[in-house]
């Protein structure tokens, strides 16, 4: 074996060791606490380290303490006589909104003191919501009139309504664009709205009917889920193309992404697990739940998800295990400064391998075809992705000032 392939084996090595999760599952459930009948939905105020969650059959609000599992308090909404549904938490102002899907009713609750501030019926069936944490605006989903009801969160009152020809089953803000994105469950559309005008600029096909959404503010990446699908579908969302769908099984709902670390957490209702993506979008660890998990939120601090269990009645902290690294200095100590220009080749070629979605789904074909593209020869078959590869490094390199090194 020339010293080349003993080098690249070493990285390939490297590489699948150190960076790889094939199927890797595990039961790590940290704490749980008994809350409210049927919890639907949680979300999180870092500052005050609470969690709120709304007990759609209790008629509460139930307050715990994030970092000791226990609770706190229990807020009765409108005397008991609601449907707490979903919930969304102002970080800024410590304001909690709750929506309810019967009533049509909105809640506030000061997070300070755990009071009620206000509640406005503002339409038929409130479903999801989410704020702009750049201008205050809350938008809130109405099933039954199918609408987002945009809400000044000064002082409560209705700014607008902006009506669609399907239920709008999700709302997500990016909050470094302004854009807000609609879930359009019953068709296979995802409206963008400019919260500066709070009209509808642009609309995307993620190849599904889509129920949840979530966005890695950290590579601009919008991820779609479909109840029945068997596939998440990961979208440029500078332009809305799809980039790649990620494999998963039936009964994918809620997706959530912390913004710090770029991890992604996909819940599935029907399997009882959670499914982590890394920054990458590449599946790393999968999580099994024992009680149903519906609803999820990570804590930006730590690697914890806070996961809602409607059929216990709980509320479950769950740990993870991710330290991002990266690969390319890794690589760099293991080549050698001789051949530049083929080490040059070889690192861009090894770091495609490292940005490929869905590492686990690497085969003995997919690394002999790399080997035989960049040149070792022997008994190995080729392969596509590598070409792909190896055209991509040419063309920027063919980009590059000829003076100027091309960056790896």
């Amino acid at each position: 074996m020339n010293i080349k392939l003993k080098r690249l084996f070493i990285i390939i090595s490297i590489i699948l060791g150190t960076s790889i999760f094939i199927n890797t599952n595990a039961y790590a459930i940290q704490d749980s606490v008994i809350v409210g009948d049927f919890p639907r939905d949680i979300d999180f105020d870092p500052i005050l380290d609470n969690l709120y969650v709304p007990n759609y059959e209790s008629g509460t609000v139930s307050v715990i303490d994030a970092t000791n599992m226990i609770i706190k308090d229990t807020i009765i909404i409108n005397e008991g006589n609601s449907h707490p549904t979903k919930i969304v938490v102002d970080e800024n102002r410590h304001q909690i909104f709750v929506s309810d899907k019967i009533s049509g009713i909105l809640t506030v609750i000061n997070g300070v003191n755990e009071e009620e501030i206000s509640s406005i019926k503002i339409g038929k069936s409130l479903w999801e919501l989410d704020i702009n944490k750049n201008n205050g605006k809350l938008y809130v989903s109405d099933l039954i009139k199918n609408e987002i009801i945009v809400i000044n969160t000064e002082n409560f009152k209705v700014i607008k309504t902006i009506p669609f020809n399907s239920s709008p089953w999700d709302v997500k803000i990016n909050q470094n664009t302004n854009k807000i994105y609609i879930a359009a469950g019953t068709s296979e559309i995802i409206y963008v709205i400019d919260s500066n005008t709070d009209n509808v600029v642009n609309t995307i096909n993620p190849g599904m009917k889509p129920w949840g959404l979530s966005i890695n503010e950290k590579n601009g990446i919008l991820y779609s889920s479909s109840w029945d699908s068997n596939t998440i579908s990961a979208m440029d969302i500078k332009n809305g193309q799809i980039i790649y769908e990620i494999p998963v099984l039936p009964g994918v709902g809620q997706i959530t992404t912390n913004q710090n670390n770029g991890i992604t957490v996909i819940v599935n209702e029907q399997s009882n697990e959670l499914y982590l993506l890394d920054e990458h979008s590449r599946q790393f660890q999968t999580i099994t739940i024992l009680n149903s998990p519906q609803s999820i939120i990570t804590s930006p601090f730590s690697n914890t998800i806070f996961v809602t269990n409607p059929l216990s009645n709980s509320v479950s902290s769950v740990s993870y295990n991710y330290e991002y690294s990266a690969l390319t200095p890794l690589i760099e100590n293991v080549i050698s400064d001789k051949d530049s220009v083929s080490d040059e080749l070889l690192l861009e070629v090894i770091n495609g391998i490292s940005n490929i979605p869905q590492r686990e789904d690497f085969d003995t074909n997919m690394i002999s075809g790399l080997l035989q593209n960049i040149g070792i020869t022997g008994e190995f078959d080729g392969n596509g992705i590598a070409q792909i590869l190896l055209e991509d490094y040419d063309e920027k390199k063919e980009l590059q000032p000829k003076t100027v090194q091309v960056p790896s």
